[in-house]
């Protein structure tokens, strides 16, 4: 069996990462579930994965089992663990470089900043898994309010607070604590999604945004620039930039630049699709991970 570690229930994208990753393997034909702290499931977005309690896992782990996890605070009592271990790397924080340094841990990727990350530390044979947007934020064609603009009050929170007061007349809808579906009805709705969270490792909420057809402000990023390309399918501006990048998209005279920008936005996000996650996860499935479906 393979589980998925998890700390727990909270709303950020590994937390999702991780079941869009199990929900995948199921589907392909590999058993996997989430183990999760007294086996509490996340209930913010659609997932059909299984849910088992983490520490009666560690209690009973087999040296056939495979253990992944993505948090490198999980590392310590998971390497003791007999079996397969497995980092799924979601991020490329120093801390992680301890686990790239044991030839023992088979390190998958989710993005090419992650994939160089971990071959400049050494890892030889990373396996590049994709990350996908749920389908759910694909635009369709809802009417757009052409003023309003959506954030997330996270990290950079005070780039959004300065974006409106410099522009008031702007309708701001601020998402925040909301499940995954009501997310996707703001962002397909919104014109404008500010990504103003700095330091910001891949931004799978600016991508959901540009899947919505949002035309996405954001800072500098690192996994990201992969899908940011500034003044084609985005805005990319400095903390000092952004509410100048911002209202310059607002004038009437950038109307023709919005929607272009918002159709290269939305053709940029197919490439994240679910299903173009499952076939690269799929052809590692024929090849480095070929032994996770023997044990199926």
């Amino acid at each position: 069996m393979l589980y998925y570690f998890v700390p727990g229930t909270s709303i950020f994208g590994g937390i999702k990462v991780a079941y869009q990753f199990v929900d995948a393997l199921n589907a392909l034909g590999v058993p996997a579930v989430i183990a999760s702290p007294g086996a509490s499931a996340a209930t913010w977005f659609l997932s059909h994965a299984a849910v088992v309690d983490s520490e009666e896992v560690r209690k009973t782990f087999r040296p056939e089992d495979i253990a992944v996890f993505s948090l490198p605070h999980d590392y310590p009592s998971l390497r003791t663990l007999p079996g397969q271990l497995v980092f799924h790397c979601q991020g490329t924080d120093p801390l992680i470089d301890p686990i790239l340094a044991d030839p023992a841990v088979k390190v998958l990727t989710c993005w090419r900043q992650a994939a160089e990350y971990v071959k400049a530390r050494g890892v030889h044979d990373p396996l590049d898994v994709g990350i996908s947007i749920s389908s759910c934020f694909a635009y369709t064609g809802e009417p757009k309010f052409e003023y309003a603009v959506a954030c997330m009050p996270r990290r950079g929170a005070e780039l959004g607070e300065a974006v409106r007061r410099a522009y008031p007349a702007m309708r701001y809808v601020v998402i925040d604590g909301m499940r995954e579906g009501e997310v996707a009805r703001v962002l397909k709705h919104s014109s404008i999604f500010l990504a103003t969270a700095t330091h910001e490792w891949f931004g799978l909420p600016a991508l959901e945004a540009m899947s919505a057809g949002c035309v996405v402000v954001s800072t500098p990023v690192l996994g990201g620039m992969e899908y940011l390309e500034d003044g084609i399918n985005c805005r990319v501006a400095e903390p000092q930039d952004f509410t100048a990048a911002v209202g310059e998209l607002l004038q009437e005279r950038s109307a023709v630049s919005r929607f272009q920008m918002r159709q290269a936005a939305i053709a940029t996000a197919r490439r994240y699709t679910t299903e173009c996650m499952m076939q690269r996860l799929s052809e590692g499935l024929d090849g480095p991970l070929s032994s996770w479906r023997r044990r199926a």
